[in-house]
């Protein structure tokens, strides 16, 4: 297997369809190269962002500029975990995440938004050090999340699609 067919975008068996709504949002280019540069692009994106601002909730939405980015480190750390599992081989049904208690859970307004974004660089920078030693069999192994199959190779780039997919909805946001 050549690292090219490891590294390519996931067919549509080794995903539930809902997954195809972030993975749509990844752009041309190599996975590594998504991967390093996209939190940098996080903190271009909101480096004039005061913390009163990112505080503020903006009509209709829910969240907070902070409580989104809460969430990508929340789906960072779960995409993550469940690569890593089911990268190693442990095939046990993980279970859905429903998102809202977690975000709920932190009060998002006692963080700086800088330092937020710094955990969301740490939590990539770990999974990028996993996913580069995985072997290139384990690319292709399944588990099952929320009740459906994935592969690990689609969870690689779910990460980039799930944070592409909320960048656009905060830069309209705040446009």
């Amino acid at each position: 297997m050549s690292r090219e067919n490891v590294l390519r975008r996931p067919e549509a068996g080794e995903y539930h369809e809902y997954f195809g709504t972030y993975l749509a949002c990844v752009p041309e280019g190599g996975l590594f190269e998504l991967l390093e540069s996209q939190i940098s692009g996080v903190r271009s994106d909101l480096h004039a962002m005061s913390d009163e601002e990112a505080s503020r909730l903006h009509e209709p939405y829910t969240w907070t500029i902070k409580q989104v980015v809460g969430h990508l480190i929340d789906a960072e750390k779960l995409f993550g975990w469940r690569a890593h599992r089911f990268g190693c081989g442990d095939e046990t049904p993980l279970p859905g995440m429903d998102q809202n208690p977690y975000v709920d859970a932190i009060d998002y307004t006692k963080t700086m938004l800088p330092e937020l974004i710094d955990e969301l660089d740490f939590t990539r920078r770990s999974n990028l050090s996993f996913l580069r030693r995985l072997p290139e069999p384990a690319w292709d192994r399944k588990g099952t999340a929320s009740g459906n199959p994935i592969t690990v190779r689609a969870l690689a780039w779910i990460l980039v699609g799930h944070i592409n997919h909320h960048m656009a909805i905060v830069r309209k946001r705040v446009s």
